[in-house]
């Protein structure tokens, strides 16, 4: 049996997926598969959302899990996509909100071009009964694959994509992003810690340094199918740049293998200081 002391010093997921972007398990869910492997806390890190932070909060204080209201934002350098996690962020700051509202209309606009571009190709997806089917949801790829599997087009959600959704398929529409310092001066606006998502395997030293000048926190080390040369890698970068190491499951769904909720974890004593982080983001003095 975990007590509250032992859960105390126990490791955090710090990079989960609910139904509010394109995970298949509620924001409680979540928080429930965290207090049931003993954790810490839990960071909900929907893509362009925060709208399951509330709820998951109220059952992370039932079940007496922290819960680290976060988000991961889709950002671009160079022409590239990438991710950056914001961590013990404001839910209610509205600047943020204002980009997530802005992100998710982006999105909806980028779908409806992909089923017109499905319907092309002679595949059908009734999009008004795919919103019904998950009504809290940021509808993408996920949802469509799982409509063209339910619906028998495809065999399954991995035929779904390979053969049809993946970024160089046939009918791939390019995913809204913002600029990436735009992206870390957003989460610290809202008071919380910017950090690198799975960085790419081509990550450069140099390309780490230039994260750090802009503001950057701390950059994931760890997470599911990342050899341990890399991670050894990236925790010496994050030494030499005083990042925080950082690591999750980056959970979506129980189907994929080594993604459930807690199997890559974040010790205690990072979370301490990525909350450190916290407070000398909001103490510093304002940039004129």
């Amino acid at each position: 049996m975990i007590t509250p002391r032992d859960r105390s010093l126990a490791p955090a997921d710090l990079h989960v997926h609910t139904t509010h972007s394109d995970g298949s398990c509620t924001p409680c869910d979540v928080v429930r598969s965290a207090a049931a492997v003993g954790l810490s806390a839990v960071a909900v890190t929907d893509h362009d959302t925060l709208t399951g932070i509330a709820s998951a909060r109220v059952e992370a204080t039932r079940l007496g899990v922290e819960l680290i209201s976060g988000i991961e934002l889709t950002a671009e350098r160079d022409g590239r996509e990438i991710h950056l996690l914001g961590h013990f962020v404001r839910d209610d700051d509205p600047d943020l909100l204002a980009a997530t509202i802005a992100l998710r209309e982006a999105r909806a606009r980028r779908i409806e071009a992909m089923v017109d571009s499905l319907a092309s190709h002679g595949y059908s997806i009734d999009l008004a009964a795919l919103r019904r089917l998950f009504p809290r949801a940021t509808i993408g790829r996920r949802h469509l694959a799982e409509w063209l599997a339910r619906t028998g087009q495809v065999s399954d959600l991995r035929a779904a994509f390979s053969e049809l959704l993946s970024d160089h398929g046939p009918i791939q529409v390019p995913k809204p992003r913002i600029p990436w310092r735009t992206a870390i001066e957003l989460i610290h606006g809202a008071g919380g810690t910017a950090g690198l998502a799975h960085p790419p395997r081509d990550l450069r030293q140099s390309d780490l340094a230039e994260y750090r000048s802009a503001g950057l926190d701390a950059v994931e080390v760890a997470g599911p199918r990342v050899p341990r040369s890399v991670r050894l890698r990236r925790e010496r970068w994050a030494e030499t740049f005083d990042l925080v190491p950082i690591a999750g499951s980056d959970f979506h769904a129980p189907d994929r293998p080594g993604r459930w909720v807690g199997s890559v974890t974040t010790p205690r004593e990072q979370v301490m200081r990525l909350r450190e982080r916290v407070r000398s983001i909001s103490t510093a003095p304002p940039v004129d």
